[in-house]
């Protein structure tokens, strides 16, 4: 009985239910992942661990290089060039991206900026920028890493933006207006938008007095910066409460999707128009811009502003295809 728990045990060992070659081969390739290492250093290794260092010979480096090489490894030999270190520089373990997965990920990125999500934007342009080293070329590494909509942004002024907006700070910014050219504006950022691939910083301008946006690249830098109140030249802003009201039928109605500002305050599925929406219009270009997307699906109800606004924008419309 006690010779049979003997080796039972023995059975048992971790020893015997492996083999040392493989092993030892794992083992340095973990290693020269980590680093290149001289001959001496890689024994180091071995006698540290607890596998390897019962079973070590004078042959026991060359045979597990040599071992790599077999199973695909591309390993140099040391040299002075080297500092005498063994250089792993390939090995057929390695993860890689084909032609087709490079495409699949362009169109899922291409999907995504369509939807208006910046920070998820953002989130997968720094995924891609991990997983870029991966393309099988470089003309494939390029499109991952600078083939999106937000590659002229500079994310330092976007942080200072980001962090101005959740304190509720004023700032001066240098826009390169493409009406103005370069122009300091007095500016409170509220919130940020991601509308046709670009990026929109929404906040009061003081400057024209009205609650406007920014297109993010056009701005050069941040000049100033103080908390509201600290400066007496320096006044608070609300948000302006201009209230529409549309309706909306067809295939618009279909596919609406409610907006942060909207609510749908009436639905009448039989009839004409499914939709009765109400929306807080911030700034009156982007919400005209908005439905007139929509073309004969939609009917503005008010405000009469707004009415006469997009009748005269459909008027100008209609002249330029008119014939004299």
């Amino acid at each position: 009985m006690q010779n049979m728990n003997q080796a039972q045990q023995k059975n048992l060992n971790t020893d015997n239910n492996i083999s040392k070659t493989g092993y030892r081969a794992l083992f340095l390739l973990k290693k020269l992942l980590e680093s290149p290492k001289t001959r001496q250093e890689i024994l180091e290794c071995f006698e540290q661990d607890v596998v390897i260092n019962s079973d070590l010979s004078k042959d026991t480096v060359t045979n597990t290089i040599n071992a790599l090489k077999k199973a695909g490894c591309d390993i140099s030999r040391p040299s002075s060039r080297t500092k005498n270190k063994y250089v792993l520089k390939s090995h057929p373990f390695s993860v890689r991206l084909s032609q087709t997965n490079v495409d699949t990920l362009l169109a899922l990125r291409e999907s995504i900026a369509t939807l208006g999500d910046w920070k998820l934007l953002i989130n997968l342009n720094n995924f891609y920028s991990k997983i870029s080293k991966l393309a099988p070329d470089i003309e494939s590494q390029k499109k991952l890493l600078f083939d999106h909509p937000l590659k002229n942004i500079n994310y330092d002024i976007l942080n200072k933006i980001l962090i101005n907006a959740r304190l509720k700070k004023h700032i001066i910014v240098c826009y390169d207006s493409p009406e103005n050219g370069q122009e300091e504006l007095y500016f409170t950022p509220d919130f940020i938008t991601l509308e046709n691939k670009k990026l929109y910083v929404w906040g009061f301008n003081k400057k024209y007095n009205i609650f406007s946006y920014l297109r993010v690249d056009r701005i050069k830098r941040i000049n100033f910066m103080n908390f509201l109140g600290s400066n007496p030249e320096v006044e608070d802003f609300e948000k302006p409460a201009l209230v529409a009201k549309y309706k909306l039928k067809g295939y618009s109605a279909l596919m609406y999707q409610l907006e942060e500002d909207e609510r749908i305050i009436e639905e009448t599925p039989d009839c004409e128009y499914k939709y009765t929406i109400e929306a807080i219009v911030n700034n009156d270009f982007n919400f005209l811009q908005r439905i007139l997307s929509y073309g004969s699906d939609c009917l503005l109800l008010s405000p009469d502003k707004l009415k006469l606004q997009l009748l005269e924008n459909v008027k100008k419309m209609k002249e330029q295809y008119t014939d004299d």
